[in-house]
């Protein structure tokens, strides 16, 4: 196929920058988090990075047959959807595939020539035929922005399908007459609870975040490694991190965590204590009102929030950016499955 040949693959780091996902230190702090052996794929001034997955992650929203198949909770599927998936008899997997994706749930094509989509579509092709010739079953492109490049994964017969949402919010939006009047409220009850919200410059987690991340995952069905939790939050914050976060006394009850990175402040990481009453209104004041005032008043373009919660983002002024995620079947057995599920699968409105 044109351009395997002088497509070159490595295992290192980006030698580009571009979103904070593409980024040393954001790839340092997300070490196995999509499990495989990670890819640099690069050719004409086009970079790409991707990861071989090589056995089935159930619930996992980079594992194909999961997305292709599965009811999956925390993508915003509509109802007919969900129903379609239920009626559905399990499909066995789709490993090993190669996952063509940043490992913060997002694709760019990056590079000088990543807005080319000739240039763009001489290294899919390649890419392509590199996972063919290693026998993998398929090429997924998962949660892509670019017109270029989606223009090349159409042109080169992969199947687009809807798939997710990220949430951005541009500062200084203002919010519906009563969203405002409930974020009004929502302060001052903190407030009178005697919550104070700070904001701070931080190369380093401070005390109870740790603590905090580990709650959020077992809440949310993880068995969180504490040591691991504060090997990624030192790693996200080193270089620099703003945390918004609401205290009682010296206790440490909510915060969220933003990476500034060429114009735009990126959500990393969140969490609050459970179960706490003085917690209640912490999540949106350190994730949303806060940070859109800081950020107003500092001139910031864009608050990065990503996957997931869309909902209640959306209610806090954010807008919706559709992500699909794009299929090439490379086995014949698959293409039936590719092609249902690109038949059937619709998001919410």
């Amino acid at each position: 196929m044109p351009g395997e040949g002088l497509m070159r693959v490595t295992a290192g780091l980006l030698p580009v920058e571009g979103p904070l996902f593409s980024t040393g230190r954001w790839l340092a702090a997300m070490s196995g988090r999509v499990p495989g052996s990670p890819y640099t794929f690069e050719l004409g001034g086009v970079i790409l990075h991707g990861t071989v997955v090589e056995r089935p992650h159930p619930g996992e929203v980079f594992d194909l047959g999961h997305l292709l198949t599965a009811d999956a909770p925390q993508l915003p599927l509509s109802e007919a959807t969900r129903a379609a998936r239920t009626r559905r008899a399990p499909w066995p997997g789709c490993a090993p595939h190669l996952v063509v994706m940043l490992p913060g749930y997002e694709c760019h094509a990056l590079g000088p020539a990543g807005d080319d989509a000739a240039a763009v579509e001489l290294l899919v092709s390649g890419i392509v035929s590199w996972a063919r010739a290693r026998g993998l079953r398929a090429v997924a492109f998962l949660y892509t922005r670019g017109e270029a490049l989606e223009r090349a994964l159409g042109g080169l017969g992969f199947t687009g399908m809807p798939m997710s949402y990220s949430c951005e919010l541009t500062p200084g939006t203002p919010l519906p007459a009563r969203r405002a009047k409930e974020a009004r409220r929502e302060l001052r009850r903190l407030a009178d609870a005697g919550v104070r919200l700070r904001t701070s410059e931080i190369s380093r987690p401070v005390p109870g975040m740790t603590e905090l991340k580990c709650g959020h995952s077992r809440k949310y069905g993880g068995s969180p490694d504490p040591a691991a939790v504060s090997r990624r939050l030192e790693a996200l914050c080193s270089g620099g991190a703003l945390l918004f976060s609401a205290g009682l006394g010296e206790r440490l009850l909510g915060y969220g965590l933003f990476v500034p990175h060429r114009g735009t402040w990126y959500c990393v990481s969140t969490a609050m204590a459970y179960g706490v009453p003085e917690t209640r209104h912490t999540y949106f004041a350190t994730l949303f009102h806060e940070p859109a005032r800081h950020a107003a008043e500092a001139g910031v373009g864009r608050l990065h929030y990503g996957h997931g919660s869309w909902r209640a983002k959306l209610s806090r002024g954010c807008r919706a950016v559709e992500l699909p995620i794009w299929v090439l079947a490379l086995d014949p057995e698959l293409r039936p499955l590719v092609e249902w599920s690109a038949g059937t699968t619709t998001l919410s409105p």
